[in-house]
């Protein structure tokens, strides 16, 4: 066994045990996609050492994040406890595991792993340590009504989140209808959809397949709520805008979600979870939103992240030039 696979072996029990708190009498489903059938048995063979029910089911890529699955594993996911749902596209933002989760069920959102995340530093981490940290942004969210985000790059940008709950990812789950990332660890809040104006300029990635880690800043122009306008290199708004456009709705442009990073061990890599969960970054989150706390119902969801922002919930300064001090 190379030492590669054997990092991810250990990566994937930690997924299922400590990430998933599995138990030896509840019903685990891994759902894997053509792409990650590995890392889907290698979740199997862990979660089979903790439960004799266990079922993998694998599917054909979605496409694009927030694409519903089919009927067959939509049902499925009703059924489990403990759903861990490792296909390259993420079904967090689906209908699918909404229902899943509101019956009951733990959701872990493990989107674009490799066999190197699934071994590495930031997937092996304690994330009870980092749920302090996430619990305190997330509820200065829940507690606000408007949000500042700054940067020295250029990003200026004010929501409104008055309503609004600010969502507790502290990447794991433990109790009824809790939905995890690992490695991401992060608080977020979904703005009011009509209200998001300002710019913001993406110096981080773009992480989705095509995209990934940005050698030059991409600009967004955000009025009214949503995407009005983009700027940077032709080489990434061309395909970029033709994404968006592919849709054929203008709900894909809707800002749905502004994201704070937690884990002190991920880095940028052009990968969602690493990427949204870095300490240090923001994400804005454009499209689906609505199984989160929005309002903005579509089967898309691409978020984009930015480096060293300041941040700011009415006059409460939660970060700094990337430095978490609330």
């Amino acid at each position: 066994m190379t030492d590669l696979m054997a990092l991810a072996e250990k990566g994937a029990d930690h997924i299922v045990r400590h990430c998933g708190n599995l138990r030896a009498d509840e019903r685990a489903l891994i759902v894997c996609d053509n792409h990650t059938r590995t890392l889907g048995e290698l979740l199997l063979k862990a979660a089979q050492s903790r439960t004799g029910s266990t079922r993998l089911l694998e599917i054909e890529d979605l496409g694009m994040h927030g694409v519903e699955p089919p009927q067959v594993v939509a049902d499925a996911m009703h059924d489990a406890d403990v759903i861990y749902g490792i296909t390259i596209r993420s079904m967090a933002h689906t209908q699918a595991r909404g229902k899943a989760c509101r019956n009951g069920s733990r959701y872990l959102s493990l989107a674009d792993y490799t066999l190197e995340l699934m071994g590495s530093e930031a997937v092996m981490v304690d994330y009870r340590v980092g749920a302090a940290k996430a619990k305190r942004v997330s509820d200065a969210f829940t507690d606000g009504t408007r949000v500042h985000v700054t940067t020295e790059a250029g990003t200026d940008i004010k929501l409104d989140i008055a309503g609004r709950i600010g969502n507790c990812c502290p990447g794991f789950v433990e109790g009824p209808g809790e939905l995890g990332s690992p490695p991401d660890i992060e608080a977020n809040v979904s703005p009011v959809e009509t209200a998001s104006t300002g710019i913001v300029v993406v110096d981080g990635s773009l992480p989705v397949p095509g995209f990934g880690l940005l050698s030059e800043p991409v600009i967004f122009h955000v009025a009214d709520g949503g995407i009005v306008d983009f700027e940077g290199p032709a080489s990434v708004i061309d395909p970029l805008k033709a994404l968006f456009e592919s849709f054929g709705t203008d709900k894909v442009y809707i800002l749905a979600e502004c994201g704070v990073g937690l884990n002190e061990k991920a880095e940028l890599t052009g990968s969602m979870l690493t990427d949204e969960g870095a300490l240090g970054t923001m994400h804005f989150g454009f499209g689906s939103n609505s199984t989160v706390g929005g309002t903005n119902d579509v089967a898309f969801h691409l978020d984009a992240v930015f480096r060293d922002a300041s941040l700011k919930v009415d006059d409460q300064p939660i970060l700094e030039k990337g430095k978490l001090i609330i």
